[in-house]
């Protein structure tokens, strides 16, 4: 069980992520990770709708892949 609030709310960035993808399967861990407790659902509810951490972690590159496109040009 998740007991810090940024453990929660990165816990359920990962699901929304998860759901989000077109291949995502495990409705049943989603089920029983959002039936452990009503803060889970809020938690999923809010990282669901504030989609503007996704566009930041999506906007990040690894610094290795940013020098190696560098050196290819």
């Amino acid at each position: 069980m998740t007991t810090h609030q940024s453990e929660l709310d990165e816990a359920a960035r990962r699901w929304a992520m998860r759901v989000a993808a077109p291949s995502f399967e495990d409705w049943d861990g989603l089920t029983r990770w959002l039936e452990t407790s009503p803060a889970h659902l809020a938690a999923y509810e809010a990282a669901a709708e504030d989609d503007e951490w996704a566009a930041a972690i999506l906007a990040k590159e690894p610094p290795e892949k940013k020098d190696s496109r560098r050196r290819q040009r």
